[in-house]
């Protein structure tokens, strides 16, 4: 669920640069035009922008003029957003344990004549097919298993498996021993499965006879299409489950910067973020993501992504620190929330590295900012930081992209993409960190 956004539903994206250029945009087709009818009978006001076909990315939003900073773009009512108020009551009570997101879906996919009224604009939604290609929780199970290389293969690096899901995705680690298992609820995408299986669960009972893929394919719709809006009835509710869907404002792609949307109890407006000339491509940001959540809950990454991190909380998992060590770091505040960027890791994973290079009277200093570094002091943590978190993650990186190389037709065209640009990514940021560190690989 996006706090303010909607999904692109491919997974290319282009860079910060090269979206002051002209798309190379196409007219996205009748049921699209007929859709943009229905939602200025919904009372939604569009000014200046309508969808389009952009090519190399799906449908998006394009000026239809030269648009000024501070226009507002499009407002959509309160009163046309798709919420849990909307579902008949009767329908709502057969549910009373579902979440709002696994509510709003079963009435999408199992609420007959109730849904008609919104067919114009589900008309406009991505088909089944689009999710396969893109989704990683309808991916084959194979890829979340350690993948060897052909024996027949003779051209191989090494015959070690590699794992092809990130470890942020997939919650396994080929050169963390201990994490080689998958674990409950770990990983990005297992959480994903876990809040899937719980809404299914209850749906399941209720109708016993309609379709699981059915199911799905509208569950991913409200992940992927839904906005953040407290509506009247879920204060009560947990961040993530006050969810609805807005007509319109969800044909804008995501990057990490673009056009502001707000709302408030009135409903939702984008309003343009600088000047537009005809024919750009206009686009909102989700938030905050790094990749490995965008590709997880929406199906695509960006090129560039400022907000992009590898978390590394596994490096000092249970199985991995002892308890003094683990009790320390929580008395402290610094247990947990450890995470590398560009700039490299941040100041939470250098307590926990210190952790383990300093005296317990030094460590102190250190997170108190008073600690006279030195050469030697900075070498020892260097090395701790190379050889227990960038080395592995690198070897993760590097493994993982011989194997996309060898497997040929094994992996769809679109995912092995992703996975390969994604891999380079991770591979990125690591060496990246290397060089911020100034330390020397061994």
């Amino acid at each position: 669920m996006r706090d303010s956004n909607r999904i692109p539903l491919v997974d290319v994206e282009q860079t910060a640069a090269s979206s002051r250029n002209m798309a190379e945009a196409s007219p996205p087709g009748s049921q699209h035009d007929q859709f943009t009818a229905w939602a200025k009978e919904q009372g939604v006001k569009i000014n200046g922008v309508g969808p389009a076909k952009i090519s190399g990315r799906g449908l998006g939003i394009i000026a239809q003029r030269r648009i000024e900073a501070g226009e507002e773009l499009v407002n959509v009512p309160a009163s046309a957003l798709l919420t849990i108020n909307s579902i008949p009551q009767d329908f709502k009570a057969l549910y009373q344990a579902i979440s709002v997101h696994g509510l709003l879906s079963v009435f999408l996919a199992f609420g007959g004549s109730e849904t008609s009224k919104y067919a114009p604009w589900t008309a406009t939604w991505p088909l089944m097919q689009e999710f396969k290609e893109s989704m990683p929780i309808l991916w084959h199970s194979h890829l979340r298993e350690p993948l060897r290389y052909d024996a027949r293969q003779t051209d191989c690096v090494d015959q070690k498996p590699a794992f092809l899901l990130p470890p942020a995705v997939g919650g396994r680690w080929r050169h963390i021993p201990e994490l080689f298992e998958p674990r409950e609820g770990v990983g990005l995408l297992a959480k994903q499965e876990q809040k899937f299986k719980a809404d299914w669960k209850i749906v399941s009972k209720i109708f016993p006879n309609k379709t699981l893929e059915k199911y799905t394919y509208y569950w991913l719709i409200v992940n992927t299409r839904s906005f953040y809006f407290e509506v009247p009835g879920t204060a009560d509710f947990a961040h993530e489950d006050r969810m609805v869907l807005c007509p319109f404002v969800d044909y804008f792609n995501h990057n990490d910067h673009g056009c502001d949307v707000v709302f408030d109890e009135n409903g939702y407006t984008v309003i343009s973020d600088r000047a537009y000339e005809k024919g750009e491509e206009l686009r909102t940001s989700y938030g905050s993501h790094s990749n490995d959540f965008l590709l997880c809950e929406y199906g695509f990454i960006l090129e560039n992504n400022k907000f992009d991190y590898l978390p590394l909380d596994d490096f000092f998992a249970d199985k991995i620190l002892d308890s003094n060590t683990r009790e320390s770091l929580e008395a402290a505040g610094y247990l947990g929330n450890y995470t590398l960027n560009s700039e490299g890791v941040c100041f939470r994973t250098q307590v926990a590295i210190r952790k383990g290079t300093l005296s317990t009277r030094d460590w102190k200093k250190f997170m108190a900012g008073t600690f006279e570094d030195d050469n030697k002091s900075r070498e020892h943590a260097g090395m701790e930081l190379y050889n227990r978190i960038l080395k592995p993650y690198e070897s993760e990186a590097h493994e993982a992209l011989e194997h996309l190389k060898k497997m040929g037709d094994t992996v769809p065209g679109g995912v092995k993409e992703v996975l390969t640009r994604r891999w380079r990514q991770i591979r990125d940021l690591v060496q990246q960190a290397m060089d911020v560190h100034e330390f020397r690989r061994t």
